[in-house]
């Protein structure tokens, strides 16, 4: 017998209407972000302070940056910025270890210098 094997099986499933569920919560949370900042500021600040949130709960949504969702971007772009940087390659009892390593500055004496 033969199966016919599913193609697409990494595609999300169509929840409301053409959006997945992520992005119908993505849009239900940005437009509620507006809505309490229409209620509670005035026009040109609304303005000032929703557009933002507007872009961003769009790109959300909707972005896709080499096929991959903007959330997944902005969590390796946060990812990349808040790891330290300076990798060591130490050599420890036979076995290959990965370190990271710190760089602190030397400590300051208290006598001015000259002074001994």
């Amino acid at each position: 017998m033969r199966y016919k094997v599913p193609q697409n099986i990494d595609m999300q499933d169509r929840i409301v209407g053409p959006l997945t569920l992520i992005q119908f919560m993505y849009l239900l949370i940005g437009g509620a972000i507006c809505y309490a900042l229409f209620q509670i500021l005035s026009l040109p600040i609304f303005v000032i302070l929703a557009l933002p949130v507007a872009i961003f709960t769009l790109a959300l949504a909707f972005f896709k940056i080499q096929d991959q969702p903007f959330s997944k971007f902005i969590g390796a772009a946060l990812g990349y910025f808040l790891k330290p940087k300076n990798l060591v390659w130490r050599k420890k009892d036979g076995s290959a270890q990965n370190q990271t390593t710190q760089v602190t500055p030397p400590p300051q004496s208290s006598q001015p210098p000259g002074m001994v």
